[in-house]
């Protein structure tokens, strides 16, 4: 087999690794050396200079590796068309091209891990990289291990605590979806420019200038978020508005977190009961206040902002985090990340409180590799 692991697009270096059974005899066959014997011949680990690819081909450095799952590193240039010269000339030799989660699935026993790397590498930022890699250090699968051995109690509670946990770990790449809902002219567009640090969304004093969904890929507190700017919600007379009002009512009903924003300097005429997680964002305070939002709005969750002066901006970027991620997981702990994950450990749940303490172990031991590093150790990516 043979994959591309560098990213797609141009680069100055681009790397292909060929591995599996017959791996060594093909690159050998395709890698032509500027001098001396085949890579058959080579120690593991030794640099060797050549060419690949049909015609003259392209200047490349071969390194057969050894360990698992061993075969040849082979660095060639980062342009899309050099690329293909090599793996041509590898397919020319028997090579199946694969993609690069092949290699993770063939590097490591636990299948646990070799999907943390992969997140890993697609993980929006640092908070998230952080919990993945700590997966992929074997976080998880050693608490999966340690439940199978567990009191009836203590694995039910702890079973629960992992479920719970996923609720984050599902959106460690993906994120969450934030809508910012309101009225026409309340400064929705303003607060998605201030929050976004640019100008994303147009912003007019004339009504209904909103009319499609704006989006912005945004973190607060490390936790990645998808910030959509929403039309104005009324009575629109307008084909092209009221296509807008519907769509925005649809963004809401699936946001994991609406932003309603009233503006704090006009009349509150936005009394409409909030659906699903909301906060309330009382905006303009730049400007002359026509109410206080702790006499309007009561117990309500609010935060005073302006757009204008930035007031207040930090506040709602923490009180966001804090709603999506009310309780984040300590560094180091087990958290499930993939949706397969959590439907095993709900089903191993289930089997427990039916009273079939055997059917919920094996539901765990079936997440697990056949065996398991002894005293919690972590599964390596082997390096070749």
């Amino acid at each position: 087999m043979a994959c591309v692991l560098t990213p797609t697009g141009r680069g100055a270096v681009a790397v292909v690794r060929v591995w599996g059974p017959g791996a060594l005899d093909a690159a050998d066959a395709a890698f032509r050396p500027a001098s001396g014997q085949g890579l058959a011949a080579t120690p593991p680990r030794r640099p060797r200079f050549g060419r690949l690819g049909a015609g003259l081909g392209d200047e490349v450095v071969a390194v057969v590796l050894d360990g698992e799952p061993g075969g040849v590193e082979i660095q060639c240039h980062g342009g899309s068309a050099a690329i293909a010269m090599v793996v041509e000339a590898l397919q020319g030799e028997g090579a199946r091209i694969v993609e690069p989660e092949a290699i993770l699935a063939a590097s490591t026993p636990s299948p646990i891990v070799a999907s943390a790397w992969e997140d890993l590498a697609q993980a929006p930022t640092l908070r998230t990289a952080e919990i993945l890699l700590e997966q992929a250090q074997g976080a998880l699968d050693r608490e999966i291990a340690d439940l199978i051995g567990a009191g009836d109690r203590d694995l039910a509670s702890r079973l629960e605590t992992l479920i719970d946990r996923a609720r984050v770990g599902l959106r460690l790449v993906g994120g969450w979806r934030v809508v910012i809902a309101g009225r026409p002219n309340v400064g929705k567009s303003r607060l998605l420019n201030a929050m976004a640090g640019y100008a994303r969304a147009i912003v007019s004093p004339t009504p209904g200038t909103t009319r499609d969904a704006v989006t912005i890929r945004t973190a607060f507190d490390g936790w990645p978020v998808e910030l959509v700017d929403t039309a104005g919600v009324r009575e629109a007379e307008d084909l092209v508005e009221r296509s807008g009002v519907e769509r925005a009512l649809r963004e809401r009903a699936r946001a994991d977190l609406t932003l309603h924003v009233l503006d704090r300097s006009g009349p509150l005429d936005d009394r409409a009961e909030p659906t699903g997680p909301t906060l309330i964002v009382a905006s303009k305070a730049d400007l002359p206040a026509a109410w206080e939002p702790a006499e309007v709005l009561g117990t309500a969750p609010f935060v005073v902002v302006s757009a204008e002066s930035g007031t207040g901006l930090d506040d709602l970027g923490a009180a966001i985090a804090r709603t999506l991620v009310p309780a984040p997981p300590v560094p180091g702990a087990a958290v499930p990340f993939r949706a397969e994950q959590l439907a095993a450990l709900t089903a191993a749940r289930a089997a427990l409180e039916s009273g079939d303490r055997r059917a919920a172990e094996q539901t765990l031991r079936a997440m697990l590799p056949t065996s398991f590093p002894p005293g919690g150790g972590r599964w390596p990516v082997r390096a070749g």
